[in-house]
């Protein structure tokens, strides 16, 4: 009889949802525990320059599919170069910024090894590839592939000079599962973020970058938060995470049980 009144939010089960993909993250991250490789992980970012957002208002699931494509491309290319084999890549699309401006970006989880025709062999560096040289490579691919799928796309103008960007190599452990779901389950904002909300203004909790990564508040208006928050919505059907190479979904299975037969002469836990 406290009269406490607690709103509660029918399951909308929609992917852009924060409160609803608490369930499909965890279904997620049981069903990769099981893909996981006994070996370490590289973390590369492809960044889009902004001044290719003007697509993403117009055609974002070519902007996107692009996007994939390029990645993709200049990984075997740099692996075919290298000899290395085949490579397996997780990729997940996100087209946020801490403060929900676009900032179109892919993060690629990559398994530290490379399968050849039959034999599985890891790669011992801490890095993967170059990044000045990956950022030069994805650039020519990237705008290769916006002009094959609209010559008009490649009127835009964009910088010399493109962003990829190497995190630090991630080592095989229990919590690894728990670092990819951070990465490919989030969504544009927890809801923890919110600060408050009226009927005029939202205030938010974000992390500003240029600012030695300190955690500020954002006031912004009802219409633009919205507007803000509404860019980011996938077109219908989009599949915003992937898997290449090895980790295809058509040869993963068999070929995850080829490496795991000699990873216990090959690949071992770092």
């Amino acid at each position: 009889n406290c009269s406490e009144v607690q709103q509660i939010g029918c399951s909308c089960r929609d992917r852009h949802c924060p409160r609803c993909q608490g369930m499909a993250t965890a279904k997620w991250v049981q069903k990769q525990q099981e893909d996981l490789l006994p070996c370490r992980y590289f973390h590369l970012v492809f960044t889009l320059p902004h001044e290719l957002n003007i697509i993403a208002h117009y055609n974002p699931n070519a902007l996107y599919q692009c996007l994939f494509k390029a990645t993709w491309q200049t990984l075997s290319k740099f692996a075919k170069r290298k000899k290395h084999g085949q490579l397996g890549m997780t990729s997940v699309l996100h087209t946020w910024g801490q403060n929900l401006s676009q900032h179109i970006h892919l993060h690629c989880l990559i398994p530290a090894g490379a399968l050849g025709k039959a034999h599985w062999h890891e790669i011992e560096k801490g890095y993967l590839y170059p990044v000045k040289a990956l950022s030069t490579v994805f650039r020519g691919k990237m705008l290769a592939a916006l002009n094959e799928c609209d010559s008009s796309f490649a009127k835009v103008s964009t910088p010399t000079k493109w962003c990829v960007y190497s995190k630090a190599c991630l080592t095989y452990s229990e919590k690894l599962v728990s670092y990819l779901a951070r990465y490919t389950r989030k969504g544009v904002m927890s809801e923890s973020r919110l600060v408050s909300a009226n009927e005029q203004t939202v205030s938010f909790k974000y992390r500003d970058y240029k600012d030695n990564n300190r955690n500020k508040v954002m006031t912004l208006s009802c219409d633009e938060f919205l507007r803000r928050y509404l860019q980011h919505i996938l077109p219908k059907g989009f599949m915003r995470i992937r898997h290449y190479g090895f980790l295809a979904n058509a040869c993963r299975k068999q070929k995850l049980a080829l490496i795991r037969t000699q990873e216990s002469h090959t690949c071992k836990p770092v």
